[in-house]
């Protein structure tokens, strides 16, 4: 419940209470004469007024809000028959209000036009990345207006969160985001996933299409992970993907990402059954029809997105031994705690300092840096971690853009490059020794300070990133505002290489330029330990990997 819906509810009840009390009170104050009982009749209003202030006006509740004003009435006329009569007549106006509240679907709805517009101008006035991605502003307001419009009609909170999602995505940058509550984005995806058949679809890197995450309904039909999927309602899975809303949801900034992910949408698509091509495990091709399970295919996806994209499943910022020479260390986000941001993380560089010197010392030369799933955070904590795993030296970061204060922007100087404020640096410390060896994991989750630590770490000759893909390919400064419906988030702080092109972030080619090293194909074996064996295949990639290792 929200705070404004809390302040309703105490309307709602404070006001009844308190026409009760004045309608026993103006016999009461008939009896015993006193000038001061007329006070009483303006505390309902004195009450409301406060309320109001303090939450504002909810149009449902001005009756209610009416029924405070007309005790008035018993300040000015001092006869009990008035004074009851009011308090009676304030008790209709409350209870008018309150099927009202419970009921309309315009109870303290949001404008989700204005909120939109006023998001839309904020984000026109201070988005760093239009000219690197050539947005035609208008064309997007034109094309977005309608769908916030149609859930303003509604007073449908889940169109407004669907909408902006579509919006965001339309930006193919991971620092455009909108967001209000868990429930409302589970419900929006949920709304434009299509039918769930018992069954995702999975691309592999030889282009075959393939089941997982089967329901064990569909076993009578010869269909079980890693039965391939030839066409689905009579295409191909990629093209049947352009037929599931969902997608238009999903924001990949880099479109080999986007490539990894084609087809994962398709098995959503249909009506009540659909019919697919498959070939049974002697490789004959029949058609077979698959009835709908339910009408919410987002579940299902969700789970195979896991399985794909999750890291190492331990605590953050802890090192994991995971053989003789090898240990993991886990980061899920770039933050660690209040202190550390303050003092440019130098408290939990000496942590992680000490927890690498003790796997040292029980024979651990190699280290996995997982951030699979990292959402990214500060920039001074990628600073510390690669200076810690750094070869001795300088080793370059990233670039500060001029910012001209007086005309309160960046400045282009044409060509894609921007005017450059100074180079930032880290001091390899070389943690591991010669002989030690790094293995950074990666995945298409990896945004933001992530996305920096890759940058950064792929420039070191004792690191290697690896992944199914690259990340996300987002790096810049973000800036949220809070608006009405929830908080809208999009890049305002420009970040540039050294030559003064964009850092990392991608153009209109939809490449960023933080790429793996190392693409580890999503073939049939990886597909079977990940969905049939429960095992985190590229994590056993990168001890292999390591393992192999000319030094």
């Amino acid at each position: 419940m929200s705070k404004l819906e809390t302040l309703d509810i105490v309307t709602l009840v404070l006001l009844p209470l308190m026409s009760g009390g004045l309608w026993f009170m103006a016999g009461y104050a008939d009896r015993v004469k006193n000038s001061k009982w007329r006070l009483l009749w303006l505390i309902p209003v004195a009450s409301c007024f406060l309320i109001v202030y303090v939450g504002g006006v909810e149009k449902l509740l001005i009756p209610a809000y009416l029924g405070a004003v007309i005790l008035v009435a018993g300040f000015f006329i001092p006869k009990k028959k008035t004074r009851r009569a009011v308090s009676a007549v304030s008790w209709v106006l409350v209870l008018i209000s309150l099927p009202m509240c419970l009921f309309n679907k315009a109870y303290r709805s949001v404008d989700y036009v204005s909120d939109f517009k006023e998001g839309f101008e904020s984000m026109k006035a201070h988005y760093v990345l239009a000219e690197h991605k050539e947005v035609d502003w208008d064309a997007l307001y034109e094309k977005y207006l309608p769908e916030f419009k149609a859930a303003n009609k509604a007073h449908d909170k889940v169109a407004n969160e669907i909408a902006w999602y579509k919006f965001c995505a339309e930006f193919h940058d991971g620092h455009v985001n909108f967001g209000s509550d868990e429930k409302t984005r589970d419900a929006a995806y949920a709304r434009v996933s299509g039918n769930d058949y018992g069954l995702v679809i999975c691309t592999l890197s030889d282009g075959r299409t393939v089941a997982a995450e089967t329901d064990s309904s569909l076993e009578k039909l010869g269909i079980h992970n890693g039965t391939e999927i030839v066409s689905w309602n009579g295409m191909t899975p990629a093209e049947a993907d352009e037929h599931n809303e969902m997608k238009q949801l999903y924001t990949f900034a880099d479109s080999n990402n986007e490539k990894f992910f084609e087809g994962m949408f398709a098995a959503g698509t249909g009506g009540d059954s659909v019919q697919a091509v498959i070939k049974d495990d002697s490789g004959t091709e029949k058609t077979v029809t698959i009835d709908k399970l339910s009408d919410n295919y987002y579940e299902r996806a969700k789970e195979a997105y896991k399985k794909l994209l999750n890291g190492m499943n331990v605590g953050h910022m802890t090192i994991t031994k995971i053989n003789d020479t090898t240990a993991c260390l886990r980061i899920k986000t770039m933050s660690f705690d209040s202190i550390s941001e303050k003092d440019k993380h130098k408290k939990m560089k000496e942590e992680l300092r000490e927890q690498i010197l003790d796997a040292k010392k029980e024979g651990v030369r190699d280290i996995i840096i997982d951030i699979r799933e990292n959402n990214g955070g500060s920039g001074t904590m990628v600073k510390a971690i690669g200076e810690l795993f750094a070869p001795e030296g300088e080793h370059y970061y990233v670039t500060d853009a001029y910012f001209d204060h007086e005309n309160k922007c960046y400045v282009s100087e044409g060509d894609g490059k921007w005017k450059t404020a100074g180079d930032v640096f880290v001091d390899g410390e070389n943690i591991l020794g010669d002989e030690g060896r790094i293995v950074l994991l990666v995945g298409s989750y990896s945004v933001s300070a992530a996305d920096h630590l890759t940058k950064l770490m792929s420039g070191f000759e004792n690191t290697t990133v690896m992944g199914f893909t690259g990340p996300l390919g987002s790096a810049q400064g973000v800036s949220p505002i809070k608006l009405k419906s929830g908080t809208f988030s999009y890049s305002s702080s420009l970040m540039l290489n050294k030559d003064g092109t964009v850092y990392i972030d991608c153009g209109t080619d939809y490449n960023a330029d933080d790429d793996a090293e190392v693409i580890v194909p999503f073939d049939e074996k990886a597909f079977r330990e990940i969905f049939d064996e429960g095992n985190d295949y590229l994590m056993d990639t990168a001890v292999k990997y390591l393992e192999e290792m000319k030094r």
